[in-house]
């Protein structure tokens, strides 16, 4: 059987999304995006997104502007202990601009990225109670990986590496080429 594929509706959306603005993350965003994290999500998880993560994977980070205002991100790296792996620390769409492919957007060009610098896999988590997130990962083709119990049919790891949190883990194994590497661009 072959592996998940991400498959990118062009047509979805495509007239709002070539209207924003679609770039590599700095420093500088780390604040914007963080504040974007509480507003959006209601939670404070500001402590999670610092400035040098931007500053050292800004290249494999990728903010989206609507005339200078932030509507989606997402934090993203090279795994330096897993060669074939990338990992997405964040993803996150204003609700204003959900609904308008941007998260699967933002997927589809970081896995161009990845893959054109010999990743295979990419690694993502989200909170066990966000049950949007788990959906939209699915959708995507992830698959769930390890976990301590099952919640609702869903592997939950308990107190992700101490930080008190319960996450459920993902990973989507990319094809060596795919359509994303000749419509996405950076």
């Amino acid at each position: 059987m072959a592996p998940p594929t991400l498959v990118f509706d062009k047509d979805a959306g495509k007239a709002a999304r070539d209207a924003l603005l679609w770039r590599s993350a700095t420093a500088t965003d780390a604040d914007p995006i963080a504040a974007a994290i509480e507003a959006w999500w209601a939670r404070r998880l500001r402590h999670f997104v610092h400035p040098l993560f931007l500053e050292h994977f800004g290249d494999t980070c990728l903010v989206v502007e609507d005339e200078g205002k932030l509507v989606a991100f997402l934090v993203g790296m090279l795994s330096q202990r897993h060669p074939e792996e990338a990992y997405v620390h964040f993803l996150g769409v204003h609700p204003d601009y959900r609904r308008l492919g941007l998260g699967r957007e933002l997927y589809e060009r970081f896995a161009a990225l990845v893959r054109r610098r010999g990743r295979t896999v990419i690694a993502a988590e989200t909170g066990a109670f966000n049950a949007p997130s788990i959906a939209f990962h699915r959708r995507l083709g992830f698959t769930f990986e390890g976990g301590d119990e099952l919640v609702n049919g869903v592997p939950v790891t308990r107190d992700f590496h101490g930080t008190g949190e319960d996450v459920v883990l993902f990973s989507l194994r990319l094809e060596a080429r795919g359509p994303a590497d000749d419509d996405a661009g950076e």
